[in-house]
């Protein structure tokens, strides 16, 4: 989609080139509402941090616009930001023989796709503890997949490494496949909202097949850039224009409700727990933004820290802190020219209170004039 921004025709990346993951504090639905702001302010630059990528939609809408360096502490982040944002060219998989591959990529990775949707299962570690199997080895019975698609995550996952190991797949298409997988999995998930509790009885979508699917590159004339660390780590890595920040909001920490992701994507046999089986995390995968105790001065800290020009911040109506401390702290840390603006929109969980159901995205603007 072109659009005409500050003198000059740019591009965003249309919405259908954007895969909706099922993750709290998504902005899919916020995109145009942060482009049309960033526009009214007049916000220029080149580099673009998005400091907690999540699910990685900011960074995907803009990087035919700007230099993306995208950084999220938990791995299922870093393989999407891999997969969706890093790459600007489809990958060739070249090294890889597969029986009549065709020389055109996208049939190629058609091609590849298919033939790992058409896998035999294999009783691997998400058959085993994810899926009803899970009663007769763990005496718990988890219904996150069913059993086959189950199976068929560990047959397609187990295939990607051995492809990686041996160096038939570089580093992007590895992550071009896991992204396609973790994308998969989300639609077949029996869960209602987060990986942190399955469903009790099973919702339609978990009956159908895991099938992984072709992700578009979306090209650009920028180099992107991906981290998977503390930001608090990272800060004296990263020069920027403009630093966009979009933490956790609530109590509940991300690892503990995306763990089954974390899982997939690292393939780790994880140490895991309880009913839900929640794999073991340390302290690098949990967040002081999930902290009431903590949040004020992280966010303080993290806006010091901070090396670039423009400062914006998305923040949810809900969030631990309130509209009023956000700006305090802005003011503290020493931010000028600060601007608020609120966004309604509907809950994505129906709610018989109607008032309930209306809650605001925040976005706050301002200028870091020292740093």
């Amino acid at each position: 989609m072109n659009k005409t921004l500050f003198g000059e025709t740019l591009e965003v990346v249309p919405l259908k080139e954007i895969p909706q993951f099922r993750i709290i504090g998504s902005k899919y639905n916020m995109l145009f509402n942060i482009y049309k702001i960033l526009k009214k302010e007049g916000i220029t630059g080149h580099s673009f941090f998005d400091v907690f990528s999540g699910s990685t939609v900011v960074g995907r809408f803009f990087k035919k616009m700007y230099s993306i360096i995208s950084n999220d502490n938990l791995y299922f982040s870093y393989v999407l930001q891999r997969g969706l944002i890093v790459i600007n060219n489809l990958p060739s998989f070249s090294n890889l023989n597969l029986n009549n591959l065709s020389k055109e990529p996208r049939k190629r990775i058609n091609q590849i796709l298919n033939y790992l949707n058409t896998l035999k299962g294999t009783e691997g570690f998400i058959y085993q503890h994810y899926t009803p199997a899970s009663k007769d080895i763990d005496g718990v019975e988890r219904k996150y997949f069913s059993l086959k698609n189950g199976m068929k995550i560990d047959s397609v996952r187990i295939q990607i490494e051995e492809w990686f190991k041996e160096d038939y797949i570089s580093d992007d298409e590895y992550f071009y496949l896991l992204t396609s997988l973790l994308l998969a999995v989300q639609k077949v998930a029996n869960i209602s909202g987060t990986y942190g509790a399955f469903n009790k009885f099973w919702d339609p979508r978990a009956h159908k097949p895991l099938i992984l699917k072709y992700i578009e590159a979306i090209p650009s004339k920028f180099t992107h850039v991906a981290y998977n660390e503390n930001i608090f780590d990272l800060l004296e890595k990263i020069t920027c224009d403009i630093a966009y920040i979009d933490p956790p909001y609530n109590s509940r920490q991300y690892i503990a409700n995306y763990h089954m992701l974390e899982t997939i994507a690292k393939y780790d046999n994880p140490k895991i727990k309880g009913k839900t089986g929640i794999r073991e995390y340390g302290d690098k995968e949990k967040s002081v933004f999930c902290s009431k105790k903590e949040v004020e001065d992280a966010f303080l800290k993290l806006l010091n820290g901070l090396k670039a020009k423009y400062i914006i911040i998305s923040y949810n109506s809900e969030g631990l802190l309130s509209k009023n401390q956000i700006i305090q702290i802005l003011e503290d840390s020493g931010i000028k020219r600060i601007r608020f603006y609120e966004i309604p929109y509907r809950r994505f969980k129906s709610n018989n209170n109607s008032k309930k159901n209306k809650i605001s995205e925040y976005l706050f603007i301002g200028v870091k004039e020292r740093w």
